[in-house]
């Protein structure tokens, strides 16, 4: 038997102890602030605590010592069992708890006061609120130490021992016994006065001892572990308890490490044939150490079905299957500690089974000396109580069987001689506990005779007409459907659905309200990993769309989190990827109900959340749901809704959900007479339970040209029940240039429809033509400023023939620059969405620039046409004719587009906002800064053509009538043939368009002459020029065939070949040309 430790001997009590320093515990008076505060040096019954409590008695009759049954002390009471708050170190013939404290009044005992333990040596003591209190003068020890309350679940758990060395006494053994009270209390005592300092320290209990000496377990709980700070701790334990004169080896501590958290998942529910990975938490103090996985307690490595990382560790496995259920476990072993959790996993048993054939119909030539291959494929989580067999009739068909994550039988069937239409089939048995289920599926073999007309891989051979339906790629389950025609395999129906959404949407046939919450966030899990698998699949999609509508018909007080998985799956479901594949869901008959039922089910779902008010954000879709106070305003994206006081009941809620990218899922179909539409902003659900009757929307548009747009909602009903637009209820209150504001009497889905100008497949092509045209028009330009370049010494000798040279290639460089520039807007802007403004208004500015440097460098030409036809000039040097041609040309430009941005940029109205980077209309008229000049422009020029031909035609009357009325015409045709189609008519159409968008004539026309302008002046500016084809045939003389015909001028194009007028022998342009050279002056 060991000495009693010191820790348990009585001891005086003087300043210097901690407790007794902090406290001033060993003097007692008024002067104390704790007895000063409570009054505790007095104990009767006017003290407000004893009065309160009753303390100073203790009898049954008292409240809390009946409920509690304070007056009896031991280690049965349940107070004491729980929070261990009877510590008896000796035998005391009469024990006073008060409020759950342990309270002394005779000699020799110890009393235990809100987990401090203190010996008394005097007759009496009195506890007052919690502390002991010494009403004589003998000398007390008072021992502080923690409270043992266990905190609620800790995140780990140590179990942990060590060694004293001492022949091991079977009194230990017995927890009655009083040398087991004795070393567990003192113990105990130093454990928690040690593992107070350790970070996260929940508690600490000693369990027991055993021998192999004397062995000590104990728990220790914490929410975090450093294995380096426990075993700095656990040296000190041995010091204190050595001190205490307990023998303890302090190499003996060791320790086991139960992780308490669960593992976690990347799903709920575990689904047959889904890639399972399990993370273990562990302490962040282990997270870079490597530890071992077992199944079921056999080991796990790398290999084909499992994969192992660290860091953290996490095992996965793949193809999860009933033959996987069992106890996970992943141990890691640190210094003196060995971390452990295990859980059971086991895969969900509702998945019926799946069967798969890989092909479902197949033609054959007739005759043919082959086999037909012929695969079928099971998946069941219990995959060994599964059989199949190929059947040809009642008759089996001899197979090959493989096993792996699946069943599969396989056959090579023979081709009949007789070439009738044959069906076989795959005959699946499950046995599920005492009961068998027979499911089957078939294959079709059709035969043909001769030559096939198609012949892939994929579907096989057919001739003309037949049908192949074949299995669906890896990861999909389903079938694909193709028809021959015109010698190619045309795919008719694609009903391949990604194989993880399958398992989901057979798991949903038995959901209920329950598992709700776990399956939508498998759901979330699924659909967001695999978003681009899932996005290309409009059969996938559709799926979805199913299991939505059984989550909404289930679901109950759906929550936050549950709803924020639900969006966030059709957030991926409406985002842009996914345009392609709702084009082909809303125009094929069998599946154009899909949109209708995602809108239908999301509103469903809304009925039953919460009625917690909360926010949900994700890419496309906003979630507000929150009380309805009278009036009730709320802005959302792009949206506002406002309803006025109608007298509806205090607590009512309101949920408002915006969708922004439903103008591709939803149809425009519409009750309305108007059949070509398009959805211009955004779509707001809006779910009250009380019934509304006034209701006020205002949508931003999306598409700003201005329309005929009309307020909608859907309904749910019409068509046959696919559902349409419907506007009913709803009517136009007010439209500005940015918003549409809707007035209706009750409360759906809301959006505002515009009906299109241009029909989208007119607008694909005018795209095409522009674009196509465009980069043709920039080749011409590059190539009428190269043959300029090539000739400009030979054709520039004279000013008429400098001027001319000179305004022609300025108009090729500002239209060349000018399309540079469009093709820069085209590509920073996105119709329909929200445009860059600083790259935008850059490139609305340049282009809008050179557009009208385009256009005052035609009217210098004009100009200059008439001047030198109308007038006599002298001495005006070509300097001076340069630098006003230069001012004029871009010094006016420059001064329209400066005074333009300055003017509308502040208002944001510079530019069209979601539209392509030119000048804003609709807004700030911006675009008159450049129509007004133009057309201006265009007028001034066709004024100066109607003069020359007056006057050209009355010098017809003389000597030289016919030479003069030729030359005349000439020039006419020249002002004709560039001037008015490549600038006058090209925006002169572009004005109608605005003013008759509809009209699908101007619209075309307009785009091919805009596109093509650079052709035109490529031909009508460079190549008809006869001076400018002499001099490349003199520079390449092997090209004679270019001078034939044509005449020297000094000005520009003759009538050779490629002219418009022609006389016998000679052609003339420049009509007041007297002789062969010219001034260098004008």
């Amino acid at each position: 038997m060991p000495i009693l430790p010191s820790g348990t001997q009585k001891k005086a009590c003087d300043n210097q102890h901690p407790y007794n320093t902090k406290y001033n515990s060993c003097a007692c008076d008024n002067q104390h602030p704790y007895n000063t505060k409570y009054n505790s040096c007095a104990s009767d019954n006017q003290h407000p605590y004893n009065t309160k409590y009753n303390s100073c008695a203790c009898d049954n009759q008292h409240p809390y010592n009946t409920k509690y049954n304070s007056c009896a002390c031991d280690n049965q009471h349940p107070y004491n069992t729980k929070y261990n708050s009877f510590v008896r170190i000796t035998t005391t013939t009469k024990t006073s708890t008060t409020a759950g404290f342990v309270r002394n009044t005779t000699t020799p005992k110890a009393a235990t006061t809100a987990g401090f333990v203190r010996n008394i040596t005097t007759p009496k003591a009195t506890t007052t609120a919690g502390f002991v209190r010494i009403t004589t003068t003998t000398k007390t020890t008072t021992t502080t130490v923690s409270s043992s309350t266990t905190s609620s679940n800790p995140a780990f758990t140590l179990a942990m021992s060590f060694k004293i060395l001492l022949t091991f006494d079977q009194n230990l053994a017995d927890s009655s016994s009083s040398m087991f009270k004795t070393f567990k209390s003192a113990i105990e005592q130093t454990l928690r006065q040690t593992y107070l300092n350790l970070n996260g320290f929940v508690a600490v209990n000693v369990l027991g001892f055993r021998s192999g000496s004397v062995i000590t377990d104990f728990v220790l709980q914490t929410n975090s572990v450093n294995s380096t700070a426990i075993v700095t701790l656990n040296s000190k334990v041995a010091m204190a308890l050595q001190a205490q004169g307990y023998n303890v080896d302090a190499s003996s501590f060791s320790g086991v490490i139960q992780g308490t958290q669960p593992f976690i998942k990347n799903y709920d529910i575990i689904y047959p044939g889904t890639t399972l990975q399990l993370t273990c938490v562990v302490p962040a103090t282990m997270q870079m150490g490597t530890g071992s996985w077992s199944v079921n307690g056999l080991p796990v490595s790398n290999n084909a079905k499992y994969s192992i990382t660290n860091s953290p560790p996490t095992l996965t496995v793949q193809d999860m299957g009933g033959g996987d259920n069992g106890i996970y476990m992943f141990t890691m072993t640190q210094s003196i500690f060995t971390f452990t959790h295990n859980e059971s996993i086991s895969v969900t048993d509702v998945i019926p089974p799946i069967i798969q054939l890989n092909m479902l119909a197949t033609n054959v030539p007739c005759g043919a000396n082959e086999n037909i291959p012929l695969t079928c494929c099971v998946t069941y989580y219990l995959i060994n109580n599964v059989t199949a067999t190929w059947m040809d009739g009642s008759v089996e068909i001899p197979s090959v069987q493989t096993i792996t994550n699946m069943l599969c039988v396989s056959v090579a069937y023979p081709v009949p001689k007789q070439c009738d239409t044959k069906q076989l089939t795959c005959q699946v048995m499950v046995r599920k506990g005492s009961t068998t289920q027979t499911l089957t599926d078939d294959v079709t073999l059709m035969f043909f005779s001769g030559a096939p007309d198609c012949n892939d891989i994929t579907y096989g051979a057919g001739m003309n007409g037949n049908i192949a339906t074949v299995l669906c790629p890896a990861n999909f389950t389903g079938n694909r459907t193709a028809v021959c025609a015109n010698g190619k395999w045309n795919l008719q129906e694609d009903n391949c659905v990604f194989s993880p959404i399958v398992t989901l949407s057979l798991f949903s046939q038995s959901l209920n309200s329950a598992s709700v919450s776990s399956f939508v966030n498998d759901l979330k899990t699924t659909t967001t990993n695999f978003k681009s698998d899932i996005t290309q699949s409009s059969a996938t999609i559709s799926s979805i769309v199913n299991i939505l509508g059984i989550v909404a018909s289930v679901s109950q007080n759906i929550s936050k989190t549950s709803m924020q998985n639900v969006l966030e799956t059709v957030s991926v479901l409406v985002s842009p990827q996914t345009q392609q594949s709702w084009a082909g869901l809303n125009s094929n008959n069998r599946s154009q109900s899909t949109s209708s039922t995602l809108l239908e089910s999301i509103e469903n779902i809304t009925h039953s959340l919460s009625s917690n008010s909360f926010t949900i954000s994700t890419a496309n879709i906003e979630l507000i749901k929150t009380t309805l106070t009278g009036p009730f305003s709320e802005a959302m994206n792009s949206s506002k809704i406002f309803i006025p006081s109608q007298g509806l009941p205090s607590n009512t809620s309101i949920t408002t959900i915006v969708f922004t990218t439903l103008e591709f899922v939803l149809p425009t179909r519409t009750t309305g007479s108007s059949t070509n539409n398009s959805i211009n902003g955004v779509v707001m659900l809006a779910y009250v339970i009380e019934t509304i009757n006034n209701v006020s929307l205002t949508f931003d548009i999306t598409n700003k040209t201005k329309g005929n747009n009309q307020c909608v909602f859907w309904n749910f009903k019409v068509f046959q029940g696919i559902g349409g637009w419907d506007s009913t209820g709803c009517q136009l209150q007010s439209e500005t240039n940015d918003s549409v504001t809707c007035s209706c009497n009750h409360l759906t889905s809301f959006s505002i429809l515009m009906p299109l100008f241009v029909p989208e497949s007119i607008e694909v092509a005018l795209n095409y033509i522009t674009y196509i045209g465009v980069s043709i028009s920039m080749g011409s330009l590059v190539l009428c400023l190269i043959i300029e370049a090539f000739v400009w010494s030979v054709v520039t000798k004279n000013s008429t023939s400098h001027m001319r040279h000179v305004a022609i290639v300025n108009i090729a460089l500002s239209l060349l620059i000018a399309d540079i520039w469009f093709i820069i807007g085209a590509a920073v802007s996105n119709v329909g969405q929200s445009t860059p403004k600083n790259s935008c208004s850059a490139a609305t500015f340049f282009i809008h620039f050179f557009y009208l440097a385009l256009f005052f460098w035609m009217l210098i030409s004009a100009l200059f046409l008439f001047c030198r036809t109308m007038m006599v000039f002298s001495h005006m040097s070509k300097r001076t004719m340069m630098a006003i041609a230069f001012t004029v040309g871009y010094g006016a430009p420059l001064i329209i587009a400066i005074i333009t941005i300055a003017v509308t940029a502040p208002k944001n109205g510079y530019f069209r906002q979601d539209d392509v980077c030119w000048l804003n209309w609709y807004q700030t008229k911006a675009l008159l800064a450049f129509v007004i000049p133009a057309l201006t422009i265009v007028a001034v020029n066709l004024l100066i053509l109607i003069v020359i031909l007056v006057k050209v035609l009355m010098r017809g009357v003389g000597e030289n009538r016919q030479s003069e009325e030729k030359n005349a015409l000439l020039v006419i045709a020249r002002c004709v043939a560039v001037l008015t189609p490549i600038f006058g008519i090209t925006w002169g159409l572009g004005i109608g368009t605005m003013v008759a968008p509809t009209n699908l004539g101007i619209q075309i026309v307009f785009t091919l002459f805009n596109a093509f302008q650079g052709c035109f002046i490529l031909v009508f500016g460079t190549l008809l020029d006869s001076r400018i084809r002499s001099a490349i045939a003199g520079k390449f003389s092997f090209l004679p065939s270019l001078s034939t015909g044509t005449k020297s001028t000094s000005a520009g194009p003759s009538s050779s070949s490629f002219g418009l007028f022609r006389r016998r022998g000679r052609s003339y342009y420049n009509i007041s040309e007297a002789s062969s050279s010219q001034s260098t002056d004008f």
